[in-house]
């Protein structure tokens, strides 16, 4: 069952189709955060680029300048911010997925919009903290609803201090990594 609340409006449709998209930005728009994911074999090996280039053009269209981008750590010239566990996974079972990511900040960094490319460290399902560090070192954990406000200020804050950069966060410090499989976590009910 999808989330519901008055101040929210779900609207189906795939990334992937620009005219999915294009049905999204007939509504109000001041700002956008793209947090797309799923298993390569689901979703297709470019999802990630091709669903924000997507985005951007519907962004362009409809004169939008402001987008955050959530990615992962270890993206990009963060990988050395990944710890060495994860990085062993990102050349290995998640090469496809992290080659999509990449391109995906590319796309991003070209587009011309006032862009914050997230990348957050291992992903909880914890209450917020409050707490996210912007970190040059490894990182550690951050529940996704820290991710989701410092997101939210991407977007809304005019003086947001993190424009046209993709910093790593945490809330945790960067000393730790611990994976939440719990169904929560993947977005299922338990």
């Amino acid at each position: 069952k999808p989330l519901s609340d008055p101040k929210l409006k779900v609207i189906a449709g795939d990334v992937t189709k620009k005219a999915d998209v294009d049905k999204v930005f007939e509504n109000d728009i001041d700002g956008v955060i793209v947090a797309l994911g799923g298993k390569t074999k689901d979703v297709g090996e470019t999802m990630l680029t091709d669903g924000t280039k997507n985005i951007i053009a519907a962004m362009k269209e409809k004169g939008v300048k402001r987008i955050a981008v959530v990615t992962s750590i270890g993206a990009g010239d963060s990988e050395n911010q990944a710890p060495f566990f994860f990085k062993v996974l990102m050349w290995t079972a998640m090469k496809k997925i992290f080659l999509d990511k990449n391109n995906q900040e590319e796309v991003t960094r070209k587009s011309g919009l006032e862009y914050c490319i997230v990348r957050p460290g291992g992903l909880t399902v914890d209450p917020p903290t409050g707490i996210i560090n912007v970190i040059d070192g490894e990182a550690g954990s951050i529940p996704r609803a820290d991710v989701a406000q410092f997101c939210l200020d991407a977007v809304r804050l005019d003086d947001f201090p993190y424009i046209g950069k993709a910093p790593c966060i945490s809330s945790v410090g960067g000393t730790s990594w611990t994976k939440d499989r719990s169904k929560a976590a993947r977005g299922e009910m338990e």
